[in-house]
């Protein structure tokens, strides 16, 4: 440490020994004080006493000081004396401090905060960090619980985790200071009988000292469960919470119910919550627009709970329900995840197919079944609409030979893609049907849907597969050619009569733009258009 002598003095004037001879300079006066200036870096100490959780002193704890970013800690690592005392001392005034104390067989506590640089009279009384007590919780002790599955099996296998909190405190400190220490515990799998058993950490009685009560406690972590090896999860993980008070007054033991395995929060009834279907969502959509498949892409199907292995029934029709199409089903590792792949080939763009599933909760053994429909087509590339065939029903309501069209049998329009109105209104279409030297204007083409069931112009259809009947979209219009023995609408014969039908949409677009006719892609079909077709006899 240095020193510096301050001497006062007042010069007067300069000789060899002053006017009285007594060999000083006349004016100069004697030193009569003299100051002592601090030093440059003053030092601290920092103290405490670490003890046991019953106030009993642990002797050879190990305590450490990191100072500032220094983080070698060579020069500040102590052992505590047979009191559980501990002091540092130059410790640089002012700084922060983190002084962690140890010993086997108890926890780790870590307490930070700063030397006083203005405390006493520096470096007479340098200023002091005094932690006070370092309470340490022993870690010899064990904690059980038993784990089981929403269906009530032990949860065998699983995988949990323990963390105690806190296993110390301060108590007794006369500085600020912020501390943390836990215990985490090895994890440990889960017996034949879902129990797990955590040792080498605090007993409920250690942590109720630490924390008092309601305070202290343990946090429980478990791994999703899959406990009969199926690769299918059987119960969801947990976070579970439980305070040191509460396990000491139930005897150390508590079962812990596993919630259902959910891709959703809260879980809930068995259900599909996950589709690029419009038309098998929660809020069903059907217009076509919504239900656009691109070419090779897959329907994708995410459920709240795992499926039963091979539960999962998928078939797909075409728009009338009677011809079936080969599909791929595919499972994720954990049964909660599907696609559906088409057959390659077997998709046509703009045409409708419906889409019928059948799955089996693999946690609740609950049987669900969902309706859809699709249509194939990337809604980047939007088609125009066209007619592909006009052909009729003969229902021989005359008498008259086969494929002759009478009056009051039925002409059936089929479009290139399904076509529908928003909100799905019927709007009335208006066709000029001409075969040889008479043109015949036909009043209304109206939408059949499959199957068109009490309809005169379609008896008896029905689907051989249960489809979703309620989608209104369809590329299948029909209008009726007179009724049955009408004048002005003669037979005509399309082997030997050239009839050709003409569909002006000018002659009937609402101007309700909301009532627009639109393709697949929705877009809306332009006032302008016109469509024609021959008419053609029905295949045999």
């Amino acid at each position: 440490m240095r020193w510096a002598v301050v001497v006062p003095f007042l010069v007067m004037g300069c000789g060899p020994g002053g006017s009285n001879g007594d060999g000083i300079a006349d004016g100069v006066l004697k030193p009569d004080s003299v100051s002592a200036v601090a030093p440059a870096t003053p030092k601290g100490t920092v103290s405490g006493q670490v003890l046991d959780t019953r106030m009993q002193p642990l002797t050879d704890a190990t305590v450490t000081l990191l100072i500032g970013s220094d983080t070698s800690g060579t020069a500040y690592s102590k052992k505590t004396d047979g009191a559980g005392n501990f002091m540092f001392t130059g410790v640089p005034a002012g700084s922060g401090v983190l002084v962690t104390a140890s010993k086997d067989g108890y926890a780790t506590l870590r307490a930070n905060t700063t030397v006083p640089s203005s405390a006493g009279n520096i470096p007479i009384n340098n200023g002091n960090a005094s932690l006070g007590a370092m309470m340490l919780a022993d870690t010899s002790g064990s904690v059980s619980f038993t784990l089981y599955t929403p269906s009530g099996h032990p949860a065998a296998n699983a995988r949990a985790y323990l963390e105690a909190t806190p296993a110390g405190m301060l108590a007794f400190n006369g500085t600020e200071a912020s501390t943390t220490s836990s215990v985490i515990a090895t994890p440990v799998l889960a017996n034949e009988m879902g129990i797990v058993t955590f040792s080498g950490v605090p007993s409920p009685g250690e942590l109720a000292r630490i924390g008092g009560a309601g305070f202290g406690g343990y946090r429980l972590f478990v791994d999703p469960v899959d406990y009969n090896g199926d690769g299918i999860i059987d119960a969801a993980g947990t976070v579970a919470e439980f305070s040191a008070s509460s396990l000491i007054g139930r005897g150390y033991s508590q079962l812990v119910r596993l919630e259902s395995p959910t891709n959703t929060d809260g879980g809930g009834t068995f259900n599909l919550v996950a589709t690029n279907l419009a038309s098998l969502q929660a809020t069903v959509d059907r217009r076509p627009s919504r239900n656009l498949l691109r070419e090779g892409e897959s329907i994708f199907l995410g459920f709240n709970q795992p499926v039963l292995r091979e539960s999962m029934l998928a078939i797909l029709t075409d728009e009338s329900g009677r011809d079936q199409i080969d599909v791929t089903v595919t499972a994720n590792a954990t049964g909660d995840v599907y696609s559906i792949t088409p057959a390659a080939g077997r998709i046509a763009e703009g045409q409708e197919y419906n889409l019928i599933l059948r799955a089996t909760s693999a946690y609740s053994g609950l049987v669900r079944t969902w309706k859809g429909s699709f249509v194939r087509g990337d809604v980047k590339s939007p088609r125009a609409l066209a007619i592909t065939s006009v052909t009729f029903k003969d229902l021989n309501t005359a008498g008259n030979v086969s494929n002759v069209l009478d009056a009051g049998e039925c002409v059936v329009v089929t479009f290139n893609q399904v076509v529908s109105t928003n909100p799905g209104a019927v709007i009335p279409l208006e066709a000029t049907l001409s075969g040889g030297p008479e043109t015949l204007n036909i009043k209304t083409v109206l939408p059949a849907s499959y199957p068109a069931t009490g309809n005169a112009c379609f008896p008896g259809e029905a689907t051989k597969f249960p489809i979703d009947s309620a989608a209104s979209a369809t590329t299948r219009f029909y209008f009726q050619y007179g009724t049955a023995g009408a004048a002005g609408y003669p037979p005509l014969n399309p082997r030997s009569v050239t009839a050709n039908l003409r569909m002006e949409f000018t002659k009937f677009q609402l101007l309700d733009l909301a009532s627009y006719y639109e393709t697949a892609w929705g877009v809306p079909v332009p006032a302008t258009t016109v469509l024609e077709k021959q008419l053609l006899a029905p295949q045999p």
